[in-house]
């Protein structure tokens, strides 16, 4: 029984060291930084399983993030949304998190927790008119016109090339039975955008 013990003790003498290693935080940050690479040269699946090799605590707000993404990619929504969640656990003060649920809810049309998300997602990062698009968008969705209208021209001010946010502005705008600035916006529109 003894030499059964000590065998064991110097196989796990081996084993511990590497696994240390594995988890090191200069290998942790390498490991990153090769699946981001291959996540945005469109090697998602490569870098998914990179990803989950590291250990679930020691994996950071950016690692969740991208592991929704593929998850999210792959119609795996639930797991997208769990570890979107984990992010949010790590930093709540993460915006894309709250932003990709966001869309996910969008997609899901469930409305209020999209518009709860978005919201979330303005007050941490002020200046992405995207995330005050989707909110506007998502309360066109709920009959919440005058709040979409309002969010449209943030997003516009924030980033006035973007043909959709003045069409949305302009529909907001129709319907408030606002008819004359609904005209406006899209004469603008067509002047610029339509060729």
């Amino acid at each position: 029984m003894k030499k059964i013990i000590s065998i064991l003790v110097l196989l796990l003498g081996f084993i511990s060291p590497c696994f240390a290693e594995e988890q090191d935080p200069d290998v942790i940050f390498d490991i990153k930084q090769n699946a981001f690479a291959l996540y945005n040269t469109n090697h998602a699946n490569e870098a998914y399983k990179m990803l989950k090799e590291i250990d679930d605590f020691k994996k950071d707000e950016e690692v969740y993030l991208i592991l929704a993404n593929i998850e999210e990619d792959n119609n795996q929504i639930d797991s997208a949304i769990t570890n979107l969640n984990r992010a949010i656990v790590k930093n709540p003060e993460f915006y894309k998190a709250y932003y990709n649920l966001g869309c996910i809810f969008m997609k899901k049309k469930i409305y209020p927790l999209a518009i709860e998300n978005f919201e979330k997602a303005a007050k941490l990062n002020k200046e992405n008119p995207y995330v005050l698009y989707n909110l506007g968008v998502a309360e066109l969705c709920t009959g919440e016109y005058s709040k979409a209208k309002k969010n449209f021209i943030k997003a516009i001010y924030l980033k006035n090339d973007e043909k959709n946010f003045y069409y949305n502005l302009a529909y907001a705008n129709k319907k408030l039975n606002k008819e004359k600035s609904a005209k406006k916006v899209i004469d603008f529109y067509n002047s610029t955008f339509v060729k």
